[in-house]
C-alpha cells in the first residue's frame, strides 16, 4: 500500500476549492494506493472550512483533512503540507492550486505510474489556462505560453501547481520553502533549485491541470510586476544557493537574454498588431529589471492581493 497526499493551500477561494475538490474525489486510483487531501487554510476562513466539511461525505474511499496554518504567507502553508505528509508517514507528496481542477479522473496515477516509469523523485505536467467569463484571449495566451516538454523529458525548472514529490525529497530538504520568500513568491523556483542541487530528477509526463486565470489579472500593470516580482525572485534564489559571483555572472547573462527576448517580442507585436506579444515584451523587459532590483535587496509582495473567489 502507498499513500499520497494530495496538499491544497487557500487563501479565501471558497468557490474555487469547491471546484477543485469536486474533481480530486472523483480521481480513480488503483487499490494499492492510499489517497489523503491535505487542505491547509491560510487564512481561518469560515467559508473555506465549511466548503471543506461538506465535501467529507462525497467519497468515503479519499480521506479529507483540514488544518489551518495562522502564519501568513504561501511558505508556511507550503510547508504545513508537507508537515502532514510526514506526520501521516506517506510516500508521496502531491501539490496543486487552488484556482486549478482536473478534467481528467487519473492524475495521481499518471503521476506516480511516471515517477515508476522512469525511475524519478519529482514528476510535473502543465497547466492549462482557461479564462474567467470576460477575460480577454491576449491575457489568457500569456500566462503560460506553450508547453516546451515532451512526455519522459527532464525538467530543470518545475512549480507547486502540478507536481509530486517523493518522500525522499522531502526528507532532504526540510524546511523545504523558505520563509524568505513568504509573501514575495518564487519559494518554489528556490525549492527547485535546491533540488537540482541535491541530485533529485524532474520528468515531465502529460496529466494537465486546468487553472482559471481572473479577469482582475488581466493587465498589462499585473503582468509587468509578475515579471519584475519574476526576475527578483531569481536573482534571490541563486543568491542564495550560490556563491556571489556565481549568481552575479549567471544572473547577468540571464538578464541579457531577457533583454534581446524583450526586443524580439516588441518587434513581432509591431509589426504583427499582436497585443500578447507587446505585453510579453513589457513583462521579459520588467523580468530584466527584477533581476537586477534581486542585488540590491528589492522585493515585491505577490500575495498582498487576492485574486479569484
Amino acid at each position: 500500500m502507498r499513500h499520497v497526499v494530495v496538499g491544497v493551500i487557500t487563501c479565501r477561494r471558497p468557490e474555487w476549492l469547491a471546484r477543485l475538490l469536486d474533481s480530486l474525489l472523483k480521481q480513480k486510483v488503483r487499490e494499492e494506493i492510499k489517497i489523503t487531501i491535505a487542505v491547509v487554510d491560510n487564512a481561518n476562513d469560515d467559508k473555506t472550512r465549511k466548503v471543506v466539511e461538506s465535501k467529507k461525505v462525497s467519497n468515503a474511499s479519499i480521506n479529507l483533512l483540514y488544518d489551518i496554518e495562522p502564519e501568513p504567507g504561501i511558505v508556511f502553508a507550503r510547508n504545513k503540507c508537507v508537515s502532514l505528509c510526514q506526520s501521516l508517514d506517506a510516500d508521496f507528496l502531491a501539490f496543486i492550486d487552488d484556482d486549478e481542477w482536473l478534467e481528467q479522473d487519473n492524475w495521481i496515477n499518471t503521476l506516480l505510474e511516471a515517477s515508476e516509469r522512469y525511475n524519478c523523485d519529482i514528476v510535473t505536467s502543465r497547466v492549462v489556462s482557461v479564462g474567467e467569463s470576460g477575460t480577454p484571449d491576449w491575457a489568457v495566451n500569456l500566462i503560460y505560453g506553450k508547453n516546451p516538454y515532451s512526455e519522459g523529458e527532464q525538467v530543470p525548472v518545475f512549480y507547486t501547481n502540478n507536481l509530486l514529490l517523493s518522500k525522499n525529497v522531502l526528507e532532504a530538504t526540510v524546511p523545504c520553502f523558505d520563509k524568505r520568500f513568504a509573501m514575495t513568491g518564487a519559494s518554489d523556483y528556490h525549492f527547485a533549485l535546491r533540488c537540482n542541487h541535491l541530485g533529485f530528477r524532474c520528468v515531465y509526463t502529460e496529466a494537465p491541470v486546468h487553472e482559471e486565470f481572473p479577469k482582475s489579472r488581466a493587465t498589462v500593470k499585473w503582468f509587468c510586476r509578475r515579471g519584475f516580482r519574476s526576475g527578483i525572485g531569481y536573482t534571490r534564489s541563486h543568491l542564495f544557493e550560490e556563491t556571489y559571483i556565481k549568481a552575479l555572472v549567471r544572473v547577468t547573462f540571464m538578464t541579457m537574454v531577457r533583454l534581446g527576448r524583450s526586443l524580439l517580442s516588441f518587434v513581432q507585436g509591431i509589426v504583427t498588431l499582436n497585443k500578447t506579444k507587446l505585453v510579453d515584451g513589457l513583462f521579459r523587459l520588467c523580468s530584466a529589471a527584477g533581476s537586477v532590483a534581486g542585488f540590491f535587496g528589492i522585493k515585491h509582495e505577490e500575495y498582498k492581493v487576492i485574486h479569484g473567489k
